[in-house]
This record gives structure tokens, sequence and C-alpha cells, in this order.
């Protein structure tokens, strides 16, 4: 078996980076694929997450994403979002992403998942994401994709999709008081 080398370990993780794990409606892992093979059409199923960060006076720090985007330039999102890499956990991936675009290192904790699909013009999300909380004050957002922040205790305007389900489903709220939402009883 060929050992692996500094020289060569390097390309092997370049390989994997940016592409995305494929899988089932229960979460359950069936492979790997890029992240243009994982977003055309009607999508495919993959993991991603998005990060709440308050500030200590609770509210939300919004990032609007950066024109170069490809799927929703524009859009106001949640603190951060991204997805998981081959090897990571949602919680990794998630404190890896912050750490990145925010230059900080809050204590996240998990408060949802949730699956959902959303076209945007000919190509698609289809995600399980998972949700997370934190609090910080002080951030350094790296600009090459973030294009314009700001702390806000109700947010508003040309939202991301995966950001109105979560606030939907209570995710704002939960963060805040540490209690989930209550949610209605099916009829």
């Amino acid at each position: 078996m060929p050992r692996l080398t500094r020289r060569r370990a390097p390309d092997r993780l370049a390989a994997m980076a940016g592409r995305l794990i494929l899988v089932d409606d229960r979460d359950r892992e069936i492979g790997t694929c890029t992240r243009r093979q994982g977003h055309e059409g009607r999508g495919r199923r993959h993991r991603a997450y998005l990060v709440l960060i308050l500030d200590p006076d609770g509210r939300l720090l919004l990032a609007r994403r950066h024109p170069s985007k490809w799927l929703w330039p524009g859009c106001w999102d949640g603190t951060v979002a991204g997805h998981v890499e081959p090897g990571e956990t949602y919680a990794s991936a998630a404190r890896r992403r912050v750490r990145e675009e925010l230059g900080v290192r809050p204590r996240l904790r998990r408060l949802d998942a949730f699956a959902y699909t959303a076209r945007y013009r000919k190509d698609s999300e289809n995600e399980i994401c998972a949700v997370f909380a934190g609090r910080a004050s002080r951030v350094r957002p790296d600009p090459r994709e973030i294009d314009a922040w700001a702390f806000v205790r109700s947010p508003r305007g040309r939202l991301t999709p995966w950001l109105r389900i979560a606030l939907r489903r209570g995710a704002l709220e939960t963060a805040r008081t540490g209690r989930p939402k209550r949610r209605a009883a099916p009829r």
C-alpha cells in the first residue's frame, strides 16, 4: 500500500474538498458528489447546516450572501450556512465555517434539523439542514463570503429559503430562550 507523503496528502484532501455527502431521507450516507452535481436540476439530497449567532442582547447576526454566490446571491442568510464535507459531522462543519467566516469560536448548540428543497432558477437545494446557535459579541466577517452584515431583532427582506424555514420552525426563539418553540399538534 503506498504511503501518503506530505506532498501527496494535500492533493488528496483537495480532491475531497467541495464534495457533498449524499444522504437518503433518513440521513444515512449513500455517497458523495460535487457541489455542482448536488444542486443541478432538482438537486440531490445532501447534508448542510445553518448557524445563528446572537449578540449579548439577543440580536441575530444576519449575513448578506456575496453577489458572486451561485445560489441566492444578495439574499440575507443566517450568520453562516454551508455544507458538511466528507469526514466531518454537522457540528464540526459548522464550527469550521464560523471560524473561517467570522474569526470567532463560540460554543454552538444544535437546535433543530429539517429536510427541504428549494428551486433557484434552473437549479435547487435539496438538503437535510441542521440548525445551530451560539453567541458572540465581536466578529470579523470575511468580505469574500459576506457582502454585508447586521445584528437585527427580526429578520426581514430577501431571506434564503433555509433561513425562512428555520425561523418559521422557531429557531430564533429557541436560540434566545433556550426552550424549543411549541409546535401545533397535527390535525
